[in-house]
């Protein structure tokens, strides 16, 4: 064999060499990604964060000095959120989400001076309010390189409840009793989109820890008393632990 033939053989032997092993390497990695990130498989998984309703959007700021608003006078919130979650993978860069969160009290002060009283007339003056949120949402994923990563982003539907003693508090015209204030707790829920995103990083195929940031817009309108139908907005930064069947 010339040596211009045996260069050519040993040059052609070589780009065989590297595009097997490109190709070895490339089923490998894709054989890995998809053990990893699999499809139709359910998961389930607990949420630990903190994060806050948003109560604060009700008191006044331009007339804070007012003793006649019908709005909180003071609020206090914020703390510790938990929940947990129930998924399933229809793809490597698509999941379904079915969720439930519960957030940290609101603690609200009111006016002495102002609307809301009990049955017999008198002033109700702080209640304690709480918030849980369920969520159905569809989550996008996308793998970052070639890393056990992956960032998303969800959009979905959900109903977040308030939970207190003033739900649907109604004056009476004609008293006593003044109010149908009982001092028990009644429950409002509306219907709001939910929000949410960060980064999932799969530890192995079973287990997935996950950080993000999410948001229940709640609802509101102008009334009398609007302490008696607002349902507050909500948000948290969480931290997730998951198990995938």
């Amino acid at each position: 064999m010339s040596l211009k033939k045996a260069t050519r053989f040993n040059s052609l032997s070589y780009l065989l060499c590297v595009l097997f092993s490109s190709c070895f390497i490339s089923s490998i990695a894709a054989e890995s990604t998809s053990v990893l990130f699999p499809s139709k498989k359910i998961y389930v998984g607990v949420n630990m964060g903190g994060g806050s309703t948003e109560w604060k959007y009700l008191v006044d700021t331009s007339d804070p000095g007012s003793p006649s608003v019908t709005t909180p006078s003071a609020v206090s919130e914020g703390g510790p959120s938990w929940g947990v979650v129930l998924g399933y993978d229809v793809s490597k860069n698509f999941d379904i989400e079915l969720q439930y969160m519960q957030f940290a009290n609101a603690s609200i002060k009111l006016f002495s001076s102002g609307p809301y009283m009990d049955q017999n007339g008198n002033p109700i003056t702080s209640i304690t309010s709480r918030t849980d949120a369920y969520s159905l949402s569809g989550k996008f994923l996308a793998q970052l390189g070639h890393t056990h990563m992956r960032a998303f982003a969800a959009i979905g539907v959900g109903t977040v409840e308030r939970s207190d003693p003033l739900v649907n508090y109604q004056v009476n015209a004609n008293p006593p009793p003044f109010s149908n204030y009982t001092g028990k707790s009644s429950t409002i829920s509306c219907i709001t989109p939910y929000l949410s995103s960060g980064l999932v990083y799969s530890l192995s195929v079973h287990w997935m820890i996950e950080g993000g940031f999410q948001y229940y817009t709640g609802f509101g309108k102008s009334q009398v008393d609007p302490m008696s139908s607002f349902i507050p907005f909500a948000w948290d930064a969480y931290g997730r632990l998951a198990y995938q069947f």
